[in-house]
């Protein structure tokens, strides 16, 4: 597979990503976010394994749990498990426009992981491309919360959802609560990708199985957790345990294109051209989003924003150049 290839297809993962956030902000309004990490495998999971299994093979999946492979496993597990509930957490806290670039900073922390480890070579070019991809993030939505039409949008689907959870007082507690688990959640998914990497170095393990039996097993992992609270607590409800029908089929919908489209994506890349080029590059779905406004909505793109492109251009540029300078 090419490096244009594999750029593309953490292209693909940015999009589907950035969508299913949205999604999952839009799922959490009435729903507690622990329920919400098991929920939205409902579907994602069983088509993930009934496509590995008839695609690869039930030698696919034992081939996950041999020496030192269980290890990663458990590790990824853990790690998906901890950002999914403190990316959902945090969704209920403060605003996707918020929430989003923050979370988006999970690159850094993988690449220093791995260059700390020595798992992946990490040179100067994908820390400072993985460095200035994350400024033109982060300058891209800043000031598209207030230029963009896209993101009022996407701001207009939430907006009730605000009011309705936050009062005056307790907005900026909200906030730095929303910012903190934001930030916790970027540190895990970095983690989840190192993890995963290192599962991915075994030739013999495949991409659709090894998804289905680690979000699996996170998802049952999240399910056991919320039964437990349930029989612990007993000011819970039976019809707690789940979600109103609405929120349930956004958290649906958005788990299978987070981890069907997104996950199969991004870690296929991971394989072909690592995980220092591929993390960056799948971070960017602000700019998937100004992009969808400019084509769709005809948004005029304003000279901060066009900063920030320039900016996430100049590091995929910078990526880019590993393969060619060593």
């Amino acid at each position: 597979m090419s490096l244009a290839t594999g750029i593309i297809l953490s292209f693909t993962a940015a999009f589907a990503w950035g969508s299913s956030m949205v999604a999952f902000k839009v799922g959490v309004k009435d729903t507690d976010p622990l329920n919400a990490t098991y929920i939205k495998g409902i579907l994602a999971v069983p088509l993930l394994l009934l496509i590995g299994l008839v695609s690869f093979g039930s030698s696919s999946y034992s081939q996950l749990f041999v020496h030192p492979n269980y290890f990663w496993l458990i590790g990824a597990i853990i790690s998906i498990a901890f950002g999914d509930f403190f990316s959902l957490f945090a969704l209920k806290k403060i605003k996707v426009s918020i929430a989003q670039p923050i979370t988006a900073i999970y690159p850094l922390f993988t690449n220093l992981t791995l260059f700390f480890t020595k798992k992946e070579d990490i040179n100067w070019l994908i820390i400072v491309g993985t460095v200035i991809i994350i400024s033109g993030i982060m300058f891209i939505t800043y000031f598209s919360q207030r230029n963009s039409n896209t993101m009022k949008i996407i701001e207009s689907l939430n907006e009730k959802i605000e009011k309705e959870q936050v009062d005056k007082s307790g907005a900026r507690s909200n906030s730095v609560r929303g910012i903190i688990l934001s930030f916790l959640a970027a540190i895990f998914w970095g983690l989840t990708i190192f993890f995963t990497k290192l599962l991915l170095d075994d030739p013999q393990v495949e991409v659709i199985p090894m998804m289905g039996i680690r979000n699996g097993l996170m998802v049952v992992v999240a399910a056991f957790f919320v039964l437990t609270r349930y029989f612990i607590r007993k000011d819970i409800s039976f019809r707690n345990l789940f979600a109103p029908k609405k929120d349930a089929l956004f958290l649906i919908g958005g788990g299978a294109l987070a981890w069907c489209v997104g996950g199969v994506s991004f870690f296929t890349a991971v394989r072909q051209i690592g995980a220092g080029i591929s993390t960056p590059l799948s971070s960017i779905s602000p700019f998937i989003v100004i992009l969808l406004g400019i084509i769709f909505l005809k948004e005029k793109l304003t000279r901060k924003q066009f900063i920030g492109i320039f900016l996430i251009i100049a590091g995929t540029i910078l990526l880019s150049l590993k393969e060619l300078i060593p």
